[in-house]
């Protein structure tokens, strides 16, 4: 027991020297190295033979690593040293420095070969992975779990990374990258936004609810829908709707004046009918009074009981038949009553079933009608359809040029750049052309009002690369010589030209991952003064400008 402790002793005093004592210099155990030279037996350990990693010597001259020899002494597993056989004693373990430094010095590849090939000592192989351009480090978003090369991870932080801090163009609100496209098609209330009613007003979303109150492409009952004219017209064109049918709505007035009359008609007869059989109960009641009165006077001075009982017998039977009279009266205006007030209701009802009975009848052949127009309308559907893709297809095949040079005409000019100022078609691209038959896909831009700092003022012509069939095949990025020119159609071939060569570091020229890169290019390209002014030169004839495009083919390999 005694014996045990000692050992303790002795390895913690051992750890505590090899804490406080050697190089600053480190590298990390257990890992593989790939070395310049050919790793020497005498560098291995000769427990795990791996490179030595704070060489230890024991007292037979052999070395291992520090937590190889201290790890297993104090678990007991080595008692003699697994080369000679000899007895490995722990007073007799001391730290190996010099070999040490022999190590660290010991020349190894980056781990990043060949992409690196820089070569580094073992000791400062950590701090040269610390600033490796090829290490591949996590992206330092929030939430963001891409790993990225070192060199790449600054053009990842602004461009790449769907949790990068972006803000709406719009509204000037900030949110992630993935969520910005979602808040501009569905939320942002400054966006933008076409009349659902297809007229060509363009407000923000906000605004979007007052202006169709007060569309003219709006769909709206006419006012005189409650007298029968049930069509529907657009709000634009509601007055002409009132001027051209003011005769039928006129007609549809008068049928209703002509309804009404009738029915105030009607309870005229029937309140007339009504005071006259008052009337005669007026009357009735009024004789019936001045009998009553006779009898009470001839009760009075006849005192015989005979007399007075055959003249109260007669009154009885008056007084039942007057009762009689005056129930028959009651229910015959009770009856009247209720015909007069189910009239309507019965011939609205008969009215209903004979349309009832009309629609079942039809139902069936509208069933069989909506089928056929639904074929037809699919068939009618796909022709339309094939019909444009041909076209498209037809036109785009006969204006693409394939030997890296544009020629765009631009016809309508003026109405274009009106357009472009009411904001309505800001830009306009080109046809695409191709440096070679499999070669990149390029296409021009313009903005006829200007864009960015030539707005209001300038002609903007942008170069675009476009996501092509064979972008696989080619060299990215794209890194040819650009001329943008506008031509002189006065001959005297006066053109105004800008030259420029691709930035290889610029997102506009890498490989699309769109259908087409962002623009890059001229925004003060020429100024609306210079351009429109023909003592400047002739570049805008009979309403039409033409720009050239041309890309520089030299050292470009064709496939």
């Amino acid at each position: 027991m005694a014996c045990e402790e000692k050992i303790v002793v002795h390895l913690q005093e051992l750890a505590r020297q090899n804490s406080n004592t050697g190089l600053s210099l480190d590298f990390e155990p257990q890992q593989q190295y790939t070395f310049v030279e050919k790793l020497q037996d005498r560098y291995k350990c000769a427990h795990c033979h791996q490179v030595l990693h704070n060489p230890h010597q024991t007292g037979c001259g052999h070395r291992f690593c520090e937590n190889c020899i201290l790890r297993n002494n104090e678990c007991y597993n080595i008692s003699q040293c697994p080369i000679d056989n000899e007895d490995i004693k722990l007073h007799e373990i001391f730290k190996d420095n010099c070999c040490k430094r022999e190590v660290m010095n010991l020349l190894v590849f980056c781990r990043n070969t060949p992409e690196c090939d820089v070569k580094v000592s073992l000791g400062r192989f950590q701090d040269h992975l610390a600033q490796c351009s090829y290490e591949t480090v996590l992206c330092s978003n929030k939430g963001c779990h891409d790993k990225v090369c070192r060199k790449d991870l600054e053009n990842h932080l602004l461009t790449q990374c769907e949790l990068r801090d972006e803000t709406c163009q719009y509204c000037s609100k900030g949110m992630a990258s993935i969520d910005l496209q979602v808040h501009i098609k569905k939320y942002c209330p400054l966006y933008p936004v076409p009349c659902p009613n297809n007229c060509s007003h363009t407000c923000s979303r906000e605004e979007l609810e007052e202006h169709v109150v007060l569309c003219p492409e709006a769909e709206v009952d006419c006012p005189f829908s409650n007298y029968g004219c049930y069509v529907k017209v657009k709000r634009g064109k509601l007055k002409l709707h009132e001027e051209t049918f003011l005769k039928d709505h006129m007609l549809y007035v008068l049928n209703r004046n002509t309804k009404l009359e009738k029915q105030m008609q009607d309870l005229w007869q029937s309140l007339e009918l009504k005071e006259s059989t008052i009337q005669e109960l007026s009357s009735t009641v009024k004789w019936c009074e001045k009998e009553c009165r006779q009898f009470g006077q001839l009760g009075g001075t006849n005192g015989t009981h005979i007399s007075s009982s055959q003249t109260l017998a007669s009154y009885m039977e008056k007084a039942s038949w007057l009762e009689d009279q005056v129930m028959q009266l009651v229910q015959l205006i009770s009856e009247e009553q209720s015909r007069h007030d189910l009239k309507p209701l019965i011939e609205a009802i008969e009215c209903i079933k004979h349309k009832v009975t009309a629609i079942e009848s039809y139902k069936e052949r509208i069933d069989n009608l909506e089928n056929q127009f639904s074929k037809h309308d699919m068939q009618i559907n796909l022709h339309k359809a094939q019909l444009s893709s041909n076209e498209e297809r037809f036109r785009i095949l006969e204006s693409t040029c394939y030997n890296g040079k544009l020629i765009w005409k631009i016809t309508d000019y003026e109405k274009k750049k009106r357009e472009a100022v009411e904001g309505r078609a800001v830009s306009i691209f080109s046809q695409h052309f191709y440096t070679s038959r499999c070669g990149y896909r390029l296409c021009a831009r313009a903005y006829l009002n200007g864009d960015g700092s030539g707005r209001g003022n300038y002609l903007s012509l942008y170069f675009v690369v476009m996501k092509g069939e064979f972008d696989s095949l080619l060299s990215w990025p794209f890194k040819q010589k650009v001329t943008l020119m506008l031509l002189d159609q006065s001959g005297k071939k006066n053109h105004m030209m800008d030259v420029f060569k691709a930035d290889p570091h610029s997102s506009s020229f890498k490989r699309p991952e769109g259908e087409m890169n962002i623009a890059s290019g001229c925004p003060r390209f020429v100024s609306h003064n210079q351009l429109e002014n023909p003592k400047s030169g002739c570049y805008i004839k009979d309403d039409t400008l033409f720009i050239k495009v041309v890309v520089d083919l030299t050292d470009l390999e064709e496939l």
